[in-house]
């Protein structure tokens, strides 16, 4: 099982300066053999934007492991400056593209730090006058105790931070204290700590590419469809839209309000992320999101009836109403954690209010999809037992187009 990680960054004084986030294994500890760094960056933006920059780095900016072609791809518009650090890894593909992309996003605000810098790496030197701080590793590196003091004073000179890592024992912190290093990461001082395993919350592999084709096609109207009939994307994209990347929105009744506000740019780049990070569901999770499209589609239809002012927001209280099994948290506080409107957030706090008794209407008929059933919603909804029975038919049959 691979985990995201945080380890702290100290200074001179004792206090952590900066965060590292990181993927491990979690039974070596160390970064999971074979694993593609691309993949393991999307898995870290991945968690820093379903948990917040902000939260993840206590308000201190988080450092995230990034390969070249990431930033080549200006993914990182996406992530806001004052609160996430790139730590550029993995630097064999060094070309003008890559950097005019670091050259772009310093201007932008974004802190950038090398991992195990050497001057012999020569193909390192063009980024140096790009970057702000520098790793070098106390346990591998090609300079004895001289050549190392002189590398510092260097890059002193040159007014790079200046990060020793692996700082493993207390002779391994006293040796970096006194060479001079101004920051310093390694068990001695914190191991890394869990933030979550890397696998996070899943989604259709079939709902990107449907994503991409409506971006394609400048419709923002295929991509609400799209991300709406998927619980997980849905869940993302509104869990996207409060992170520290926008100024918070009042209330959200619809995936459509999400969608609109974010624009088809930041769509766009939002759909990258998720198709590298491939956290496609398995098969035992199908039948889940299954039951959340045939929820989401009665609830709205039941609303349409007697509250078509509030159908669309009948359809998310539907879809994450099996939250609790899905995302293993209560609805309503998801509702309020992704700052859902006040309805939606009422819908799952009293079975009473106008989306509340619609709710329980579903819980009824998904329990029991039979005539007696049937009659009784049709009797609370003023209309006849066909058209209940109609609704029913066509929210099971939306639910079977379900594909992976």
């Amino acid at each position: 099982m691979n985990t995201v990680c945080r380890q702290g960054i100290y200074n001179r004084e004792g206090d952590i300066a900066f965060y590292e986030v990181m993927l491990q294994d979690r039974k070596t500890g160390a970064y999971p053999k074979g694993f593609d760094y691309l993949k393991a960056t999307s898995i870290s933006i991945d968690v820093l934007t379903e948990m917040g920059p902000r939260k993840v780095g206590k308000g201190k900016l988080v450092f995230v492991n990034v390969p070249a072609i990431f930033l080549e791809a200006s993914m990182f518009d996406l992530l806001p400056p004052q609160y996430v650090g790139i730590e550029l890894v993995e630097n064999k593909r060094l070309s003008n593209i890559l950097l005019d992309a670091i050259q772009d996003l310093v201007r932008q605000g974004f802190k950038f730090c090398i991992d195990d810098f050497g001057f012999e790496k020569v193909d390192y030197l063009p980024l140096l006058n790009k970057c702000h701080f520098v790793k070098i590793d106390l346990k591998n590196n090609p300079y004895d105790r001289e050549e190392l003091k002189e590398v510092i004073n260097i890059l002193k000179t040159l007014k790079k931070g200046i990060i020793a890592k692996n700082v493993e024992t207390e002779k391994d912190y006293q040796m970096a204290y006194e060479m001079g290093f101004e920051y310093f990461q390694g068990i001695y001082l914190s191991p890394p700590t869990l933030l979550r395993d890397a696998r996070t919350i899943a989604f259709l592999k079939s709902t990107v590419l449907q994503v991409y084709d409506a971006i394609k096609s400048k419709d923002i109207k295929k991509v609400v469809t799209a991300v709406e009939r998927d619980v997980g994307v849905t869940y993302k994209l509104l869990k996207f839209v409060n992170s520290a990347y926008f100024p918070r929105l009042k209330q959200i009744g619809s995936v459509e309000d999400a969608v609109i506000y974010l624009g088809l740019e930041n769509i766009a780049k939002f759909t990258i992320v998720l198709a590298i990070s491939e956290m496609f569901i398995e098969d035992e999770e199908k039948d889940l999101w299954k039951r959340a499209l045939f929820r989401a589609s009665l609830c709205e239809k039941l609303a349409e009836m007697n509250l078509k002012d509030v159908k669309y927001k009948a359809y998310l209280v539907g879809l994450l109403s099996l939250s609790w099994e899905i995302f293993r948290q209560k609805p309503e506080e998801l509702a309020r954690d992704l700052a859902l409107d006040k309805d939606i957030v009422e819908a799952y706090e009293n079975s009473f209010s106008p989306l509340g008794s619609i709710l329980t209407l579903v819980d009824f008929l998904e329990d029991r999809r039979n005539k007696e059933a049937i009659e009784s919603v049709a009797k609370k909804m003023g209309v006849k037992p066909e058209k209940v029975s109609d609704i029913l038919s066509q929210a099971l049959a939306e639910a079977e187009t379900f594909a992976v």
